[in-house]
């Protein structure tokens, strides 16, 4: 069985979407049209399509591939940080009367009593999930079969998730440490003002497997075009010539508080488009915000490139995993 997520429909769109998995049925955009129907556009010549068909085809082909039993995730559904999920029980099927939003045409049925809507940020929701069930592209793959499986079975439970290799004591021992991330992030950013953050960072990168290079970018915005750090790194299979050398570009925060301000994620955006990314890194000593998170999912939907932030107690879970050689004396 595999798991789908749907992005968030637009504002006009969302309470249709959401009304109609009341009833279990699952939408996808890009229906406009009547002939939008991927049943009819499949054997049909490219040659012989039209322009809207053949855009459609472009963005609806993959929903072919959708099969009884699976799960699709609809994303922000019904509000932002909510997903609703359910189960496939009919293949793929096009409505061919125009319905009240003319658009979202392409649906499944599921079963309605899997439907489940929940908070994606809840503790009962696997961490790898959680973040699996952020914004992507127009839709994706959600890779991570078993922990999406345990995560349907705790929130049903209402149990909370311990890691197959962790005990009762390490799930605790991991809660008291909490708060200690958040002091190191805090010694980490009185200790490295500025620039200086952007220099240790980059250290801390070059010791993440599969990177091979790390450049300190420019100085100002109107030098580093967004892109404090870039880091280039291999991606792909090592056999058959099949690596790939990809880049990432790092916009640095050296904040306080709570992070608010969206500039960053303008600024990674020019970033990528100037310098061609494939993934963008928003870094922030503060904590992170609805707002910058809201922001962030908006950029990376329409660029269609993924973009991720890392913030407050996770800057120093990230240089304690990467950068524990630079730190810790033994």
């Amino acid at each position: 069985m595999a798991i789908w997520a749907f992005n968030t429909p637009n504002k006009e769109s969302l309470k249709f979407v959401s009304d109609s998995l009341k009833q279990g049925i699952s939408r996808f955009g890009w229906g406009y049209i009547d002939t939008a129907d991927i049943r009819v556009l499949g054997p049909k010549p490219w040659g012989e399509m039209t322009k809207d068909e053949l855009l459609i085809w472009s963005k609806t082909s993959f929903l072919s591939k959708i099969k009884k039993w699976d799960w699709i995730v609809h994303i922000n559904v019904p509000h932002w940080g909510t997903v609703t999920t359910g189960q496939v029980i009919e293949k793929y099927d096009f409505e061919i009367e125009d319905n009240e939003i003319s658009d979202f045409r392409h649906f499944f049925k599921l079963d309605l009593k899997s439907i489940l809507k929940f908070n994606r940020n809840s503790p009962n929701v696997h961490p790898l999930v959680s973040r699996k069930l952020k914004l992507r592209g127009k839709y994706w793959r959600v890779y991570a079969e078993k922990e999406f499986f345990e995560t349907i079975e705790n929130l049903k439970n209402g149990n909370v998730s311990i890691q197959e290799n962790s005990t009762i004591g390490v799930h605790y021992l991991k809660n008291e440490l909490k708060p200690f991330y958040d002091k190191i992030t805090k010694i980490i950013h009185n200790t490295h003002p500025e620039k200086k953050l952007e220099y240790f960072l980059a250290d801390v990168f070059e010791n993440i497997p599969n990177v091979t290079e790390v450049k300190v970018n420019g100085s100002g915005w109107g030098t580093d075009y967004g892109a404090d750090i870039i880091v280039k790194y291999n991606s792909g299979l090592e056999i058959l010539d099949l690596n790939k050398e990809d880049t990432l570009v790092v916009q640095v925060k050296s904040y306080e508080g709570q992070h608010w301000s969206t500039n960053a994620v303008a600024q990674i955006k020019t970033a990528i488009e100037t310098f061609n990314a494939d993934a963008g890194m928003i870094i922030t000593t503060a904590k992170s915000t609805e707002n910058i998170e809201k922001e962030i999912e908006n950029v990376s939907s329409e660029l269609e490139i993924p973009i991720s932030l890392i913030a407050g107690e996770n800057v120093a879970k990230f240089v304690l995993k990467y950068g524990k050689d630079l730190l810790i004396d033994i």
